[in-house]
């Protein structure tokens, strides 16, 4: 009988709303800690002249490794690249748009168009 009333207690005492917090805020700290993942931006100016060079480069860029946002501007000619730093590089990045037959030149952030 005793044995019964030690596993009883036990059992309640391990899902007690203090065990649960305690967990809650273990996940927490994980999402803390993926939320704060550091992310880079890269900019190319891309030698693309029509809304097919557009969608070419959207379709096979996007799906680079790390690539975690991208946007095409035709009018301005340059391509934004947001990625994860830890997943893929710069290089890589300019590399994928020179293998679809442009040329990618890095935009320098503090040059104003």
């Amino acid at each position: 009988m005793k044995q019964i009333f030690i596993f009883i207690l036990a059992a309640l005492l391990l899902a007690s709303p203090i065990a649960i917090a305690g967990n809650i805020g273990t996940v927490s700290a994980l999402q803390d800690k993926k939320a704060k993942k550091e992310k880079k931006t890269v900019t190319y100016n891309v030698s693309m002249h029509c809304k097919n060079c557009v969608a070419k480069i959207t379709d096979n860029v996007s799906f680079v490794k790390g690539v975690e946002d991208l946007k095409v501007s035709l009018d301005e000619k340059i391509v934004t690249i947001t990625y994860d730093p830890a997943k893929t590089d710069e290089a890589t990045l300019q590399k994928a748009i020179e293998k679809l037959g442009y040329t990618a030149e890095k935009v320098n952030p503090d040059d104003k168009r």
